[in-house]
């Protein structure tokens, strides 16, 4: 007697997707696939010319929607970050860059099915430029040492950061910057009596890029470093990352006052740092550990009260924390029009009030970064 085996019907991975006619010529539609085991994929379908060609609408860059970038002939621009890829094959439009999975597309009867075995994979090709790179990792090397050692560590020597956000050009005007200055007394002062090593950053040498808003797009588009220095090589904003996040204990942010205000550039620079501060929110991720920070400001004019509020709200978002006295502030009044007499005023005998307290600010900063290294403050908050 025989015995007839009947073979099993292999599954099929194709997968309907939608009419033919609800994708017009030239737009796309996405469409989010479950599979058997819980998998999810997200494979945008486009019409050129009435043929129809699918990929992955991940972004192999940071994970961008593609769909919902600009779509001209073949090319499909990301929305995040501007990279770029052909639909009819996956591969990124430019050299050097990562390709996404393509899917074949079937016609049948007006229908559209989708083989979820990818017809091609796509690959990881793109490397950002060396600079870039090496923050990222050292970076992400820092944050792991942190985190895996638990002793207590006492340090020998409190690295103290200045940051000068004046736009005065000094070599061009012969006087002197009221808050540069400032910000200089506090750093000898830190390196001479509190024996800390100090740096100064004068961010109008610094070449660097505004912000150009890619939190807005999705708060996941806003990476760490800033997407601006990875696509610019010229950005100088890798310096202040490096110097804020590696190498600081304490960070002293000297400013005038311009209608009220911070100068233009301290906002052209913390706006710059919302990636550091969003890390925090998108990733739990807290690049700012036991760190201090305290503020300058001065001015021909008042409002010292309003520009500290802002940057005691900002830097304390970033996670830094404040000692005593955390700003110090010197303000001639609305009607002190000769601003060209505002250091004289500083360094004379009428200015030893204004020498006094920012004494007491640099020293409130540094002491409580002794207390806050020596007890990790922030490992126990975090």
């Amino acid at each position: 007697m025989k015995r007839f085996v009947t073979k099993r019907k292999q599954p099929s991975s194709l997968h309907y997707l939608c009419l033919k006619t609800e994708i017009t010529e030239g737009r796309s539609k996405v469409f989010s696939i479950s599979g058997d085991k819980g998998t999810k994929q997200d494979i945008a379908v486009f019409n050129i010319g009435g043929n129809f060609y699918a990929i992955s609408n991940v972004c192999a860059h940071k994970g961008g929607p593609l769909n919902q970038g600009i779509f001209e002939k073949s090319i499909i621009t990301c929305p995040w970050h501007g990279w770029k890829y052909d639909v009819r094959n996956g591969k990124s439009a430019h050299e050097g860059g990562d390709s996404v999975n393509i899917f074949k597309v079937h016609v049948v009867r007006n229908k559209l099915y989708v083989d979820l075995i990818p017809s091609k994979l796509g690959t990881h090709a793109y490397r950002p430029h060396k600079e870039y790179a090496e923050l990222r990792d050292s970076v992400r090397n820092h944050l792991s040492h942190m985190d895996k050692d638990s002793t207590i560590q006492r340090i020998n020597k409190i690295h103290v950061l200045g940051i000068s956000t004046t736009n005065t050009n000094d070599q061009i005007a012969p006087r002197k910057s009221t808050s540069e200055q400032s910000l200089k007394f506090a750093l000898d002062y830190a390196k001479n009596k509190l024996g800390a090593d100090c740096h100064m950053i004068k961010l109008r040498n610094l070449n660097f890029r505004h912000c150009e808003g890619y939190y807005s797009k999705n708060a996941k588009a806003c990476i760490f470093p800033c997407s601006i220095s990875e696509i610019d090589k010229e950005d100088r904003m890798l310096e202040v990352y490096e110097r804020v996040i590696l190498w600081s204990n304490v960070v002293i942010v000297s400013t005038p006052i311009r209608w009220g205000n911070a100068s233009s550039l301290y906002y052209q620079m913390v706006q710059r740092m919302n990636c550091v501060q969003n890390q925090s929110v998108t990733n739990q991720q807290y690049l700012i550990r036991d760190k201090t920070a305290a503020f300058i400001i001065t001015g021909g004019q008042d409002n010292v009260q309003h520009v500290a509020g802002e940057m005691l709200t900002f830097w304390s978002q970033l996670g830094f924390v404040f000692g005593k006295f955390p700003f110090v502030g010197w303000s001639r009044g609305w009607y002190a029009e000769d601003t060209e007499n505002n250091y004289k005023s500083m360094i004379s005998d009428h200015g030893a009030a204004m020498r006094t307290d920012i004494i007491r600010t640099v020293t409130g900063a540094v002491e409580m970064s002794k207390l806050i290294l020596e007890n990790k403050y922030d490992e126990l908050v975090i």
